[in-house]
């Protein structure tokens, strides 16, 4: 113990003899692990604001989506045949399923004109249920009916941010006439604020009206888009996933072999999807960790290799006085832990420093991903002691009498 002591005091005093040497083999693990532990943050805080905002999809939540639907620069898009729902299928589904809530949709972007001014934003075609399948909820004004979506009223849900692009107030659009598409529609509602959808999109850039109206008098088609399906609890998911996807084969007569032409997720299917679509990033940060070890691996070689030829004499005195190759090797080896360990420490509290700013700034979730901190940690003091075996080994080998008189 009392060596241990000796050498972890003669390796401090020798880094702190070489600042300039030491704070650069520092700098070559900090500015590597800072780099991952910023990168591996962000993937964390990116995955957790993408499963939040599947929850707050609705709860228990089935979507059925015509076509199929591909992951693409991590958000959803539908392949092959759209039109394959309809709200014949809806009703189908409504009927089979009489416990669970369900909601239909068909949506389009038009451009919406209000007094002088106009703006493009989505319109959704909706049955009344989908305020309560998806949550959404209005804080000026009232929902539409079932009476006004049979009767295909012309009546909206406008969000908050078509209001702002009206240059309007709330109060100034209730009851008021808008144009959709060059359609007037009178504004019976405002919708209370929602956020970014996991496809990056601003779903308080949308007006939602009745689907009936939507598709006779609006889009002028007979399918639709979307149907939303929240079972009444958690372990019925699965089975009414099955259910489901069974109703939708007979309906759209499909016969053994054939691929669905829609697409059903639950919200762990969705989760798993968007995890997916950020494997990259993951990859991403395993290469940068590889790189950011071994090159501030190289970086401490380098520094102890230099150390060696510089302090010969100071070896061979500390041998002359009975130091053993074990004590060299032991101080060496501290060396390399303390400007591995220094790099990494400090690579980690800035990268967790520079990540908190980040998310403060772009309002995400600060995630600490221990994940990877817990192995890039290990790994990093490893390969500083790795990278220090050689120039440890150099320094051992020294012959005290040559180093003295050299």
């Amino acid at each position: 113990m009392n060596n241990f002591l000796i050498n972890f005091s003669q390796a401090l005093r020798s880094i702190s003899r070489r600042k300039s040497k030491s704070i650069l083999a520092i700098l070559g693990f900090l500015i590597g692990i800072s780099a991952t532990v910023i990168i591996a943050s962000i993937s964390s805080g990116v995955k957790e604001k993408t499963i939040e905002q599947i929850k707050s999809m609705g709860s228990n939540m089935i979507v059925v989506t015509a076509g199929q639907l591909k992951i693409m620069g991590n958000r959803p898009h539908q392949v092959g045949n759209v039109t394959t729902l309809t709200p014949l299928d809806y009703e189908i589904i409504k009927k089979d399923l009489p416990n669970a809530k369900i909601a239909a949709t068909q949506q389009k972007t038009f451009t919406v004109k209000f007094s002088d001014y106009s703006t493009q934003t989505t319109i959704i075609g909706a049955t009344p249920s989908l305020f309560s399948v998806r949550g959404y909820t209005v804080s000026i004004g009232r929902e539409f009916t079932s009476r006004e979506n049979r009767l295909r009223e012309r009546v909206a849900i406008i969000g908050r941010t078509v209001i702002q692009n009206l240059n309007a107030i709330p109060e100034q659009l209730l009851n008021a006439t808008i144009f959709i598409n060059n359609i007037p529609f009178r504004v019976i509602g405002i919708q209370d604020p929602v956020g970014i959808d996991i496809g990056g999109q601003d779903e308080d850039n949308q007006i939602i009206i009745p689907l009936d109206t939507a598709l006779d008098r609006v889009l002028n088609v007979t399918y639709i888009n979307n149907i939303y399906i929240s079972a009444p609890q958690e372990y019925l998911m699965s089975s009414y996933k099955d259910e489901v996807i069974k109703i939708l084969r007979k309906n759209h007569k499909l016969t053994d072999g054939q691929q669905n032409d829609f697409t059903v997720q639950d919200q762990s299917d969705i989760i798993a999807a968007q995890t997916k679509s950020t494997q990259t990033l993951d990859n991403l940060t395993v290469a940068l960790a590889m790189i950011a070890v071994f090159i501030g691996g190289l970086g401490i070689a380098a520094v102890l290799l230099v150390a060696v030829r510089e302090r010969t004499k100071e070896i061979g005195v500390r041998k002359s006085f009975g130091a053993t190759k074990q004590d060299i090797l032991t101080q060496f080896f501290i060396e390399a832990t303390i400007l591995s360990g220094s790099g990494t420490i400090s690579g980690v509290l800035i990268g967790l420093l520079i990540t908190f700013i980040i998310t403060l700034i772009t309002k995400m979730p600060f995630v600490i991903p221990f994940n990877v901190l817990i192995p890039l940690i290990f790994i990093a003091f490893l390969m500083g002691v790795i990278f220090g075996t050689i120039p440890a080994k150099r320094a051992a080998d020294v012959d005290p009498i040559r180093a003295i008189y050299s």
